[in-house]
């Protein structure tokens, strides 16, 4: 029944019900109604030389009287056993000499009789069905044999234990509802039968009101509604109008039952109530139940059968029909495994009230949905059953919605729906061991369990957790000396990576001393007050590992990578490393020429050389201003004791964020730093550095030109402007033009080199700092072609200012940033410095949640407003680099 629910799709628009006129629902589909009120719907697929005709019935079990359990999927039965047109056997023998097969199936509110077969026979399958349907013998002798048939039938269903345990689930998750009753009727019920039941009953329900003639395949629609008119066109309408079914009470307390049976395995079920189809949280639901049993990556799966070996195998469905259905959780598994399992089992339930899934599971499971559904189209009869399924569950075949829904499934909607539905009160469940196995449970018992369960659940989510990181299983704690650590748990990869941040870098350095931060990254890193440079290379190295420092515009730290069995000593060596640096004279010796070094290759690399000026001249007296790599004087003058002050200064504990990424407990984590930073202590406040701060930058008065003549064969120029920060709402949709500006498939790349040849590089940029950024455009080009290629890219660069951006350019720059950002955290090295950077700047754990959800909102009337404010044509600087 899931899966019959689960693969319905089909994109389709509006429709209009009660016409005696067809009525085109989307390219190819048609629907229309007869006079007699028969439902005609074709969906034609030329060239795929196959059809399937299919009549639907509004009569399924759920429909029956309690004299009449049963005679719904008796008929089915008797249907194909003769007309007087047809021997018994013969219909389907001449579908069957067609090369096609026929059948049929009864669920609890429909029966379909379907044929499938060459396209070019589709008139004769149409022809048999409906004399089937129409003028049944229902011949005495043929029923008694078929009575038989179906006694066979309960039989074999009693001797199944999966369907034994499904039918006392039913009976047990409902009061009152006719889903309780079993679809094939019973014992008793179907003996009784006789043919004037038969005919009673299809008096009642098939009536041309209660039907629908459905035909997908190689057909046309003209010719396919003449036929059903012509063959069923004068079929009497009925009289008989359906009661309403009973409304199912509240659950007011959980529900046990067991069954004893000659079986060799135990199997137990549980339910909860769920929805029904129309209802806006079927989709949600329907994700949950794949997150929690749908395959070998779902979490009953790991838990129950992987990890702690309590089952052979688990599954879990939402059952979705017309009325509210269930979600169920099935299992076979050992008899002594019994409780241990349904308790474990409840417990994955209960955590997703209390955890979000992360995006990556969620994703997975959407992605899988989205294919069911999208592969079950491939065939005929998988478009038959999607069309049909959403017209008799919603009265409206042009249900657009539902796959929407399941794409637009959230953490927080999963959340939400899982607290709703997952009530303790509200369980049933129970199970089917063997006679010889001795299990003690009962309602008290299973009550019991119940509430373990949710405790265990609620027990798994620690105080420290942090729900709303955008990258899953974030916790976050403070030490008492002030120190953030930020810990993710994956285990996935069996490798850790560990980042130690500090607030100071570019924009803690002024002309004095710029390159003191370049200098301290690479050098406090080397050795400890107790271990040499190369005692220190050779521990890293045994454990294969890293260990570096980094610098930047506004922080600097170490980051260290490690396989996850090495990371107490790997942090160990983090600490001594942090907390006491050797600052060794001998190696900063070895470092200064390498630095100075870095300078002169500067100079030789015309595009850094291009940037560097570019920043001097747009930042003005900004730090940002001055060069990342140091200047000659500084580089030259600082002396070791300079550089360890400074640093004393800024790596203080309540100033640092460390972080830890990867195959680790966050617990054993959190108590492993207390023991290594817990004693660290700063300097007292009296000596504690100030908060630094910054204005932003004034705008060029005029632009400012600049230009190094080099005897170089090429020549690279960057024209840019004042930009924004980290924290501004700017930033996105300034992102997002940059991005609409750059790439081979960007606007500049496509204007400037692939049609006019001007430059061989160029590219947009968009820098966001923490009091001012920049924008921009870099190109490289040769000397010749210099003028005309700034010309076209300020034509570009006005062309942007004064149009909209095309769908096709907004949608592609979305895409591109917010792939590359995902992208961009594979790895656990990626990870740590992305939450230690995000807790540094203020931005928060949450900070991916809000960049995705800021760029995708961007719009074209955006992305025009940024481009009229950022690209400013008389408040820029332009700096030259290369030939004449």
């Amino acid at each position: 029944m899931k899966r019959f629910l689960l693969n319905i799709f089909f994109v389709l628009t509006l429709m209009t019900t009660n016409t005696l006129y067809a009525t085109e629902l989307a390219p190819h589909l048609h629907k229309d109604t007869l006079d007699n009120g028969l439902t005609v719907m074709v969906k034609e697929m030329p060239g795929t030389k196959v059809a399937t005709v299919q009549i639907w019935v509004k009569a399924g079990s759920v429909y029956e009287d309690e004299s009449e359990a049963g005679i719904t999927h008796l008929i089915e039965h008797m249907i194909f056993k003769g007309t007087p047109t047809y021997g018994p056997g013969q219909l389907a023998e001449e579908i069957e000499g067609l090369g096609g097969r026929i059948n049929a199936y009864t669920s609890f509110e429909n029966t379909v009789y379907h044929a499938t077969l060459s396209a070019r026979h589709w008139q004769q399958a149409l022809e048999v069905l409906a004399d089937s349907v129409q003028h049944s013998l229902f011949d005495a002798t043929e029923l008694e044999r078929e009575k038989k048939v179906v006694l066979e039938e309960i039989g074999m269903r009693n001797d199944r234990p999966g369907t034994m345990l499904f039918q006392s689930l039913m009976e047990n998750s409902y009061q009152v509802h006719p889903y309780r009753l079993p679809i094939i009727g019973t014992v008793e019920s179907v003996s009784g039968f006789s043919r004037d039941d038969i005919l009673q009953y299809m008096a009642k329900h098939y009536h041309p009101e209660n039907m629908m003639v459905l035909v997908v395949g190689d057909v046309r629609y003209a010719e396919v509604r003449n036929t059903v008119n012509k063959v069923m066109g004068s079929l009497a309408k009925g009289e008989y109008v359906q009661p309403p079914l009973p409304v199912e009470p509240k659950k007011q307390e959980p529900a046990f039952f067991s069954l004893a049976a000659d079986v060799g395995q135990g199997h137990l079920a549980l339910s909860f109530p769920g929805t029904a189809f129309v209802d806006t949280d079927t989709a949600v639901l329907d994700v949950i139940a794949a997150i929690l049993g749908q395959g070998e990556t779902s979490r009953l799966f790991h838990e129950l059968r992987d990890k702690r070996q309590l089952v052979y195998g688990v599954n879990c469905a939402s059952f979705t029909p017309r009325y509210p259905g269930l979600v169920e959780v099935t299992a076979v598994l050992a008899a002594e495994n019994m409780e241990a399992a349904m308790e474990a089992a409840l417990a994955e339930v209960f955590h997703l009230k209390y955890l979000p899934v992360s995006d990556d599971e969620l994703n997975r499971v959407k992605r899988n949905l989205e294919g069911d559904f999208v592969f079950n189209l491939e065939r005929a009869e998988g478009q038959a059953r999607t069309l049909g399924s959403f017209e008799f569950l919603t009265g409206d075949p042009t249900n657009t919605l539902y796959l929407d829904q399941i794409r637009s499934v959230t953490k927080e909607d999963i959340l939400a729906v899982a607290n709703k539905y997952f009530r303790t009160d509200v369980v049933t469940g129970g199970f089917l061991a063997p006679h010889s196995a001795e299990l003690a449970m009962d309602q008290e018992s299973f009550k019991k369990i119940i509430v373990r369960a949710d405790e265990r659940a609620r027990q798994g989510v620690p105080a420290s957790y942090v729900a709303d990181a955008y990258l899953s299983n974030v916790h976050s704690f403070t030490l008492k000396n002030g120190l953030t650590l930020l810990v993710r748990e994956d285990a996935n990869v069996e490798t850790v990576a560990i980042r130690a941040v500090f607030p100071g870098g570019l924009r803690s350095e002024t002309e004095m001393t710029n390159g003191a931060f370049a200098f301290i990254a690479e050098l406090f890193p080397k050795t400890t007050e107790k271990i040499s440079a190369r005692e220190l290379a050779v521990q890293v190295a045994d454990m294969a590992g890293s260990l570096s420092g980094f610098n930047g515009k506004n922080t600097f730290g170490l980051r260290a990578d490690f396989l996850s069995r090495y990371f107490e000593p790997a942090l160990e060596l983090v600490r001594d490393v942090i907390i006491t640096p050797g600052f060794d004279s001998g190696e900063a010796e070895k470092i200064r020429p390498e630095l100075q070094a870095q300078l002169t290759h500067q100079e030789d690399s015309l595009p850094s050389l291009a940037f560097r000026e570019f920043n001097r001249l747009l930042f003005q007296g900004h730090p940002y201003g001055l060069n990342t790599l140091g200047a000659e004087g500084p580089l030259a003058r600082l002396r070791v004791n300079d550089l360890k002050a400074i640093y004393k200064e800024h790596a203080v504990p309540d100033k640092m964020v460390l972080t830890v990424a990867g195959a680790v407990k966050a617990g054993e984590v959190r108590e492993l730093v207390e023991n290594l930073f817990g004693q660290w202590q700063g300097p007292d406040s009296s000596g504690h550095l100030a908060e630094e701060s910054f204005l932003p930058p004034e705008l060029p008065a005029k632009p400012d030109i600049f230009t190094i003549e080099r005897d170089k064969e090429q020549v690279h120029i960057i024209i840019g402007f004042l930009g924004t920060t980290l924290t501004s709402d700017d930033r996105f949709a300034l992102e997002v033009l940059d991005n609409i500006l750059s790439g081979q498939s960007g606007r500049l790349f496509a204007e400037l080199r692939d049609k006019q040849s001007l430059a061989y590089s160029l590219s947009a940029f968009s820098l966001v700092g923490l009091d001012t950024g920049s924008f921009g455009i870099y190109i490289g080009t040769s000397p010749d072609k210099r003028e005309e290629a700034i010309k076209s890219l300020w034509k570009e660069l006005y062309i942007v200012m004064e149009q909209e951006v095309s769908d096709k350019e907004l949608q592609r720059a979305q895409n591109v940033l917010i792939s590359s950002y995902e992208l961009g955290l594979q790895t656990h090295s990626d990870q740590a410095m992305e939450m230690a950077l995000n807790e540094t700047y203020g931005l928060g754990q949450d900070h991916g949640n809000r960049y995705i959800q800021e760029i995708s909102k961007v719009d074209k009337a955006k992305v025009l407003e940024i481009a009229r404010k950022y690209i400013q044509p008389d408040h820029y600087v332009m700096v030259t680099v290369g030939a004449k």
